[in-house]
């Protein structure tokens, strides 16, 4: 009897690591990382891992907010983050007082503002109107871009600062700085906001059980209306850092992080369900995406051709994930 259930406890520790959300994200770095290498022989030098790196933490920004806002539950899902990314990338360098470090410390915060009011509006429309998330934020999302060609007429006329460009050029040993900031920040983001406040908490539990935390003494209208808060916030860092990164603004540029946002998020472990998810699954889920885009840009694939592969890649993703869950008690 001791040897069996010796043999169970060592079994259910075996399972338990095959369940780590994060296990096939860093199976298909690894794997991809392999590939990488032998398509191209220069895959893995410093400075093509720099810029994968680069890329991968403006992803990973969008992807943290989209992270909170599936795991408040109800289907939960915000359509709208390339459009904020897209309008906080040609509003936030607009931001010129004082000298030039000055301005940039204060399109952070501006940036920020931009998004959470987006985002208060799609968490309004979803709670308090009882409008389907999907619909509310992509109905935002059109008022968001269209807010963008009115200010704009269509032709943005963007400086961006050399504070903003120092972003992409700033150096810790051969990486830029920018993937060190947002390693801490998701660090610092997923131990005191998800894990050990009382907000994320509830968090995890709207997500998993409405009645269940309404119960509770939870009002989950706000807590779900302050994730959609939280991602909007989120995603207008995501564009200012977007634009840095890029040198120049552009309409929509950043239109396909909407989609990738989520995919990231799904590879990462979080469940379209909602209840379960981490904000650093998503950043190896971003890792994951900006890994497949490099190696086919490494085979020189016609864009179309990409943007083909890549849409085959995020349905097949979204669809392993999106089968319909046990109903809940």
């Amino acid at each position: 009897n001791k040897n069996k259930e010796s043999y169970r406890r060592k079994e259910m520790k075996t399972l338990k690591k095959l369940n780590n959300p994060y296990l096939p994200a860093i199976i298909g770095t690894v794997a991809l990382l392999i590939l990488g290498q032998c398509l191209s022989k220069g895959f893995l030098s410093m400075n093509n891992i720099s810029s994968i790196l680069m890329t991968t933490s403006i992803l990973t920004l969008a992807s943290i907010g989209q992270a909170a806002v599936i795991i408040s539950g109800d289907s939960g899902l915000d359509m709208s983050v390339g459009a904020i990314m897209s309008m906080t990338a040609l509003f936030g360098p607009m931001i010129n007082v004082g000298s030039g470090v000055a301005s940039f410390i204060l399109m952070i915060p501006a940036v920020m503002l931009m998004g959470a009011v987006v985002g208060a509006i799609n968490g309004t429309g979803v709670q308090m109107l009882k409008v389907v998330p999907l619909v509310m934020t992509l109905i935002m999302s059109n008022v968001v871009d269209g807010f963008s060609i009115m200010v704009t007429k269509g032709q943005p006329s963007v400086m961006v600062g050399k504070e903003l460009q120092g972003i992409s050029k700033t150096l810790v040993g051969p990486l830029r700085i920018l993937p060190t900031v947002v390693i801490i920040i998701l660090i610092l983001l997923e131990i005191l906001f998800l894990r050990r406040s009382r907000y994320g908490r509830s968090l995890f539990l709207a997500g998993n059980n409405r009645n269940a935390a309404n119960l509770c003494g939870i009002n989950s209208k706000k807590i779900i209306i302050l994730a959609y808060v939280f991602g909007g916030a989120m995603a207008g860092f995501a564009g200012l850092m977007l634009v840095g990164y890029a040198g120049t603004a552009q309409m929509n540029m950043a239109s396909s992080y909407t989609m990738l946002s989520v995919a990231a998020v799904v590879i990462g472990g979080t469940k379209l369900t909602g209840g379960k998810g981490t904000f650093i699954g998503g950043a190896l889920g971003a890792l994951v995406l900006v890994l497949i885009t490099n190696i086919l840009q490494a085979l020189n694939m016609a864009a179309g051709l990409r943007s083909l592969i890549q849409g085959i890649i995020l349905i097949v993703i979204l669809m392993m994930n999106s089968r319909a869950p046990k109903l809940r008690q």
